[in-house]
């Protein structure tokens, strides 16, 4: 299967990687990484509104929303540059709620949200996992008389976002439900991720919840598979990168009086990475495109998700050990590899429970 771009995705790779190149150094995220912790914005207002400038951010939504009109290997293509360069923007929650508002929301919901959110004006997140359950697609929030009462956490962006795509269950069924998150019956904890962004717990009770479309359980499925996929996508870019920074000082660094890649075990345990990383590649892509098809990628999802987990952690080790010490220097970019990639690893569940997933899907095939 060839998975070569074509010209309108290849166009949206260039620009993305111009656009996060030219606006992201490590002056700029050592400033942006202070300010955290000084208890300022984690978020790049400035780059995210230089990638809705160039249409970016609404790559994969309607063009009568003001949308460019690709379909979602836009969206992996454009997550793949932030992992690329480690970019503190919400754009995967962002990208994926926007999607679903545009797949399943009606009319007045499409215009009334989707151009803020192609322009920059208007951030969008989701919020699908709950305590002790791992079942994203069977959630255990409930709407009752059109509130919604329960517990959703690691809910990224909460601070910036102005409505949630929130899943739920309603006397019909499971479903996708679209929160303000300015209205009333909201509690929010903050926590703080891997990567040392923040998370956030969101404590419903009775707070107003307005049906996304009638699609249900599909509603949902959608949702949780776009998730995956962006997660993988997000991963693949970050071990990319971690993995040529690594080729890159192996060949300048010298021990012994010869560069650090010319000795035996360095050469075959990052070949043993190109593999790894080239496996998260092939079936992230391979899923990225059977979703735009509209076909079935469970399979190729979870698949994806378990080289993105077991294999990424590979990836990670072994660029830490190649780098010795330089690899957690603050100033150096090495670390902030890895800690992205910590944090997506287990994000919607690790290497084993993708490998569960899996096996039951295919006992049940």
């Amino acid at each position: 299967m060839d998975f070569t771009l074509d010209e309108a995705q290849q166009a949206v790779a260039d620009l993305a990687e111009q656009i996060l190149g030219d606006c992201l150094d490590m002056e700029h995220l050592l400033a942006i990484e202070d300010a955290m912790e000084a208890g300022g914005a984690w978020f790049d207002a400035d780059l995210w509104a230089s990638l809705a400038t160039a249409g970016l951010l609404g790559i994969s939504l309607g063009v009568d929303v003001g949308g460019g009109g690709i379909d979602a290997v836009a969206l992996a293509i454009l997550l793949r540059a932030q992992g690329n360069h480690v970019a503190p923007l919400p754009l995967l929650p962002h990208g994926v709620a926007s999607l679903a508002v545009d797949r399943f929301g009606s009319e007045e919901q499409r215009r009334r949200l989707l151009p803020g959110c192609a322009d920059g004006s208007l951030i969008l997140t989701v919020a699908v996992q709950e305590y002790l359950d791992d079942q994203t697609r069977e959630p255990a929030v409930r709407v009752t008389d059109g509130g919604l009462h329960g517990t959703k956490i690691v809910v990224e962006a909460a601070d910036l976002a102005g409505h949630a795509v929130v899943t739920a269950v309603a006397e019909d069924g499971p479903g996708l439900f679209l929160v303000d998150l300015s209205g009333d019956g909201i509690t929010r904890s903050e926590g703080r991720s891997t990567r040392l962004e923040p998370l956030w717990k969101l404590d419903f009770g009775g707070t107003p919840a307005e049906p996304l479309g009638s699609a249900g359980a599909t509603a949902v499925d959608w949702l949780v598979d776009h998730l995956l996929m962006s997660i993988c996508a997000t991963q693949l870019g970050v071990t990319e990168q971690a993995l040529r920074l690594t080729a890159t000082y192996t060949s300048e660094r010298e021990q012994f009086g010869r560069p650090l890649a010319t000795f035996q075990a360095v050469t075959q345990r990052l070949a043993d990475q190109f593999v790894n990383v080239g496996g998260i590649r092939l079936a992230t892509l391979s899923a990225a495109w059977r979703l735009a098809q509209g076909l079935d990628a469970r399979e190729d999802l979870l698949i994806a998700k378990w080289w993105a987990s077991e294999r990424a952690t590979e990836v990670a080790h072994a660029t830490q050990h190649c780098h010795g010490g330089m690899g957690v220097a603050r100033d150096y970019p090495l670390h902030r590899y890895t800690l992205w990639n910590k944090h997506l690893t287990t994000s919607l569940g690790a290497g084993t429970q993708s490998l569960r997933s899996l096996g039951s899907l295919l006992a049940g095939a």
